[in-house]
């Protein structure tokens, strides 16, 4: 198993973010940085989706503090695995998945979505692939935000980019196990 270099870089660089952040006056470098769905089906730009990654509610530093307790288990378990490359390629790509289903969920919302959460989810879902020990847990978190997709959410969680990124890892899982990579075999699942 390799050391997760880049989980620990990626929790680094996000607690530093959040600092940023808060210097910056919160609730601005959230406007300003944010995955806002109305301004990005008006510009089509990316960068919002990832920026937003490194963003979070500064009136909660639990939001931090939860998203990075996360990455650091399941990043860890990833990348030890498969390598940083591979995390660093299934976060992006789970983060940008989450980023878009939140915008197709509401085009129109005007508040901005920060938070790691599309890109974890993703990370949740390979190291479950890879820990089938963690399969209830991804399974329940999967299940509660279908409950508030169906039910009409819960706040300002946003279920459509936990929702993305659980699927954008799912699928991403798969393709690894169908193309051969030996951690994904069954042989060590």
């Amino acid at each position: 198993m390799r050391f997760p270099f880049f989980t620990l870089l990626l929790v680094l660089g996000t607690v530093a973010a959040y600092g940023l952040e808060l210097a910056a006056g919160g609730f601005p470098a959230c406007e300003a940085f944010g995955l806002i769905p109305a301004h990005f089906t008006q510009t089509g730009s990316l960068a919002p989706v990832f920026t937003a990654l490194f963003l979070h509610d500064p009136a909660h530093i639990s939001h931090l503090a939860g998203n990075m307790a996360f990455l650091l288990i399941f990043g860890a378990v990833v990348e030890g695995e498969l390598g940083s490359l591979v995390f660093a390629a299934i976060y992006a790509a789970a983060g940008l998945a989450g980023g878009l289903l939140h915008v197709l969920v509401d085009p129109s919302a005007t508040a901005p979505l920060v938070g790691a959460s599309g890109a974890i989810f993703g990370i949740m879902a390979v190291a479950a692939a890879l820990r089938p020990r963690f399969l209830g847990f991804a399974m329940g978190f999967g299940a509660l935000n279908v409950y508030y997709a169906l039910a009409g959410g819960s706040g300002s969680v946003s279920f459509g980019a936990h929702l993305g990124g659980l699927a954008a890892g799912a699928l991403v899982a798969m393709m690894l196990r169908i193309i051969g990579v030996a951690a994904l075999s069954e042989e060590t699942i």
